[in-house]
């Protein structure tokens, strides 16, 4: 099987390509500004690459979010019209997932924080179990995330979209060990690898259910509340259809 994994939610374009859980190409750039141009053309390449057509593609796993809005809604919105034309399986998975795949060999539960506004983040638990992590509830939206950080005691892994633009939180007390982390940035092979995972297992949603995963507006501009609140942060946009077969 040919599984091809697509990744705009962190501010970069990333994809890979692999063949019954072996990587055949993969690709890791930041274009931020122009993912919406490079998505097809860096795909041909990679394609190209290791003898390879679209209609080779055996399903596509996506990062849904949350992360960068436009990043989300681009990446999304590629993999869904793609997907739908070759008539082919959907995978989407949580960045915060994608992220935790990152980590390796924690004994204890540990959490992992995706930093997107200046105070605030994305928040869920993991066990690190053997193999990939598994989330231990849903993924929450965090106003205040300086006090979520001094709060925490446990292990952390921190992810912010910009460093220079979101450098205002500090940094956690007890992050996760570097030795114990598979890659220092969200590697589209982890992307791969879990939906892979996901698709052993039988979990595909319902097409037209899937949808990016970000802070609404006006979920932004509510008033702050005291404490860490989750709020409900899935997004109910519609993307187009393509009826023709690849």
């Amino acid at each position: 099987m040919i599984l091809l994994a697509i990744d705009t939610a962190f501010g970069h374009l990333g994809y890979c390509l692999s063949h019954d859980g072996e990587v055949l190409a993969s690709h890791f750039a930041r274009s931020r500004r122009s993912n919406s141009k490079l998505l097809l053309p860096t795909l041909d390449l990679l394609l190209s690459a290791v003898d390879l057509q679209k209609t080779d593609i055996s399903a596509i796993v996506v990062n849904q979010g949350p992360g960068s809005y436009t990043g989300v809604r681009i990446g999304l919105s590629f993999a869904k019209t793609f997907a739908q034309a070759c008539e082919i399986p959907l995978i989407p998975v949580p960045s915060l997932d994608v992220l935790a795949a990152q980590v390796d060999g924690v004994p204890e539960p540990f959490e992992v924080l995706l930093n997107c506004t200046r105070h605030e983040l994305f928040r869920a638990r993991y066990e690190g179990k053997a193999g990939t992590p598994v989330r231990l509830g849903d993924i929450e939206h965090v106003r205040d995330g300086a006090a979520l950080l001094s709060h925490l005691t446990g292990p952390v892994l921190l992810h912010r979209l910009s460093v220079n633009r979101y450098a205002q939180l500090p940094e956690p007390k007890h992050p996760v060990n570097p030795n114990r982390q598979r890659s220092s940035f969200p590697d589209p092979a982890l992307l791969n690898q879990v939906g892979a995972m996901l698709l052993n297992q039988g979990v595909l949603p319902d097409f037209d259910h899937v949808h990016p995963l970000y802070v609404k507006q006006e979920v932004t501009n509510a008033s702050s509340r005291e404490g860490f609140s989750a709020v409900n942060v899935f997004d109910q946009s519609v993307v187009p259809r393509v009826r023709r077969r690849c």
